[in-house]
């Protein structure tokens, strides 16, 4: 089945984006960076006034660290490679950034304009762009590619993000109809955004956008591993809030293992189940239970002596004759 084709109107050219279209949906290669091929269609270079360049709602959390590394990178060799992104949408003579938030900032920081390729995109070659610029420098978590999948998938199919996460849900509970439209759309394109398999990508990252938002701000800044998110998941409900709190502290601060945090989870589930009051059980269900003891004991004696077996039979005796009464006065 052919690809979904995106609107060419006010894009890079059809040419061009066909040829920039093919490097994202073919992935791009470890060595090629989607700069070589902007540069290879012909999209030069601006210096642009970093102030100018609005982030993406759903750009990630910046990394200090990261930032400061590049500021003094960019102090000895300049820019290496340029930022990309596209007039905005919504504000005139602003750009919105597709790719390069830290050396936008770096830039911003040391006061230059910042090397940028302009590209005249659609939301939907904007998000791919985003996407797989971040993907291919690693820098996106199981939690952003669930993010960008849905943005791009939600784009293709002209609906919210919710519509999509249903559909997806739908396949994991076999209720979708795989013929249908939309569904084909989905298996399409999916393939193009991420490496991950459709299932694999339910499981593990779609269900990581369940999590309690304490969970979901620490990974999507890149605090917490996902891995470690999901341990700390059976501690959603409020009754474990304050446990799963400290609990996502530690685990942050402390850098714990995977192990370690599973142990701390376990005591917190453990602890409560011990406060817990015990529920009360009726006299009866006392009784059954004592009768079924009674008559597994029984089974087990291979041999009686006569004085024992005698006593027992009085005790049956008194037992049954108790229990007709009983019987009879309850038909009363």
């Amino acid at each position: 089945m052919p690809k979904p084709k995106l609107d060419m109107s006010n894009m890079l050219g059809d040419t061009k984006t066909i040829q920039v279209l093919s490097a994202l949906e073919g992935g791009l290669k470890t060595k090629q960076d989607l700069n070589q091929v902007l540069t290879q269609v012909g999209v030069s270079t601006q210096e642009i006034d970093p102030h100018q360049l609005l982030s993406r709602a759903k750009n990630r959390p910046l990394d200090p660290e990261k930032i400061n590394a590049l500021m003094q990178s960019i102090r000895e060799m300049g820019v290496l490679e340029d930022l990309i992104a596209r007039p905005h949408p919504t504000e005139i003579g602003k750009y919105e950034l597709l790719a390069g938030s830290h050396r936008r900032e770096s830039c911003i920081q040391l006061g230059i304009l910042a090397p940028t390729k302009i590209v005249q995109v659609d939301d939907k070659l904007a998000a791919k762009i985003a996407g797989a610029t971040n993907a291919h420098r690693n820098q996106l978590n199981a939690l952003e590619e669930a993010d960008m999948v849905l943005e791009v998938l939600a784009l293709e199919l002209e609906i919210p993000e919710t519509e999509v996460e249903s559909l997806l849900w739908q396949h994991s509970n076999k209720t979708i109809d795989p013929e249908s439209s939309q569904w084909k759309v989905i298996e399409t394109v999916m393939p193009t955004v991420t490496g991950v398999t459709i299932n694999s990508f339910i499981r593990h990252y779609l269900s990581l956008r369940k999590l309690p938002q304490d969970l979901l701000d620490a990974v999507r800044s890149g605090k917490l591993h996902y891995t470690k998110a999901q341990k700390l998941i059976r501690l959603k409900q409020s009754k474990f809030d304050q446990e799963r709190q400290a609990l996502l502290q530690d685990a942050i601060a402390d850098s714990l293992s995977i192990s370690d945090l599973s142990d701390r989870v376990e005591q917190v589930v453990s602890a409560l189940a011990s406060d817990q009051p015990r529920k009360s059980v009726s006299p009866r269900r006392v009784m059954t239970r004592r009768v079924k003891a009674i008559y597994q004991q029984v089974g087990q004696i291979q041999q009686w002596d006569a004085t024992s077996q005698k006593e027992i039979e009085k005790l049956l005796t008194k037992l049954e004759e108790k229990l007709h009464s009983l019987s009879n006065s309850a038909k009363d």
